[in-house]
């Protein structure tokens, strides 16, 4: 095996249906290292990026950017998961020591909305030091409560903005888009506020940063404060989403092949129907050492 950095990889190339190869950049130079085999494993921005510069995904965008269609594939780029966060910021008395070094989350909570069918579609979890928004990273502000949507209903989409793999694609979350993550959302802040009110932390906490009072006056106001601090999560995925191939947006099958497509597959997080209830990094490590393993086998088959 070689492992080259500092490589950017412009496209995956194709003799029909079959991936033959990939063209590169590196150190000043163009080639194409070749190949029977090709394992896409970019994450769930880069993943269907690369593909639709390459000619896979939704007909209509490629075209609309000059790229040659090798195979139309609406799902390329769609059903794009997280976890939206947002968090609650508190104002600590000034006998409590913040420590910008100190672990900042040691503990979470995990819990089911009111009248969810999901379990475990919930997260709060604490912050021993809190910064302002877009600030000083170290800049002593507080503590927060976080609230996660582990299981949020809302999609996004990747879509490429140029032929150019160096230019970054356009991307929307959509965060809190359906109106069942903000109701959960507006659960969760309220459960944050309540804690903090709680009588444990009354030596600790002098009063709320954000959200302000104007902000809880009402649902309306509420999802207005929402959608101005929700985060990324950094678990995105579902952008080259697995299912069958009777789901006109599937991707990828079972075994992460590309539908349609000769020896390629897609092994990172992009592949997942949908984001699962924790963090996303034991998943993802599964999925890359469960694909080479199926491509191995295949090769001493056909040998």
């Amino acid at each position: 095996m070689t492992i080259r950095a500092n490589v950017q990889v412009r496209r995956i190339l194709f003799d029909g249906q079959q991936a033959t190869g990939v063209e590169v950049d590196s150190g000043g130079d163009r080639f194409i290292v070749e190949s029977g085999v090709i394992i896409l494993s970019a994450g769930a921005i880069a993943s269907p990026q690369l593909l639709m510069l390459s000619g896979i995904g939704p007909e209509s965008q490629l075209q609309s950017l000059g790229i040659p269609v090798v195979k139309d594939l609406p799902g390329v780029g769609q059903n794009l998961r997280d976890h939206p966060l947002v968090p609650v910021r508190v104002a600590v008395k000034d006998d409590f020591p913040l420590d910008p070094n100190a672990p900042r989350m040691q503990a979470l909570l995990r819990y089911t909305s009111a009248g969810s069918e999901h379990r475990d579609d919930m997260q709060i979890f604490p912050s021993s030091f809190s910064t302002p928004l877009g600030g000083d990273p170290f800049a002593e502000e507080g503590i927060r409560l976080t609230c996660m949507l582990e299981l949020a209903f809302s999609s996004g989409e990747i879509r490429l903005t140029s032929t150019d793999p160096s230019v970054q694609p356009f991307i929307d979350c959509r965060y809190l888009e359906q109106p069942c993550d903000r109701e959960r959302m507006r659960e969760g802040i309220r459960i944050c506020i309540e804690l903090m009110e709680h009588e444990s932390f009354r030596n600790i906490v002098n009063g709320l940063i954000s959200p302000v009072e104007s902000d809880l006056a009402s649902d309306e106001a509420l999802d207005a404060w929402m959608m101005e601090n929700v985060w990324i999560g950094q678990h995105l995925s579902g952008t080259c989403k697995m299912g069958p191939s009777s789901d006109p947006m599937a991707v990828v099958d079972q075994y992460c092949k590309v539908q349609g497509i000769e020896g390629l597959r897609v092994a990172d997080a992009s592949v997942m129907p949908d984001v699962i209830r924790a963090n996303t990094n034991c998943t993802t490590i599964m999925i890359g050492e469960r694909v080479p393993d199926w491509t191995a086998e295949e090769l001493e088959q056909s040998t």
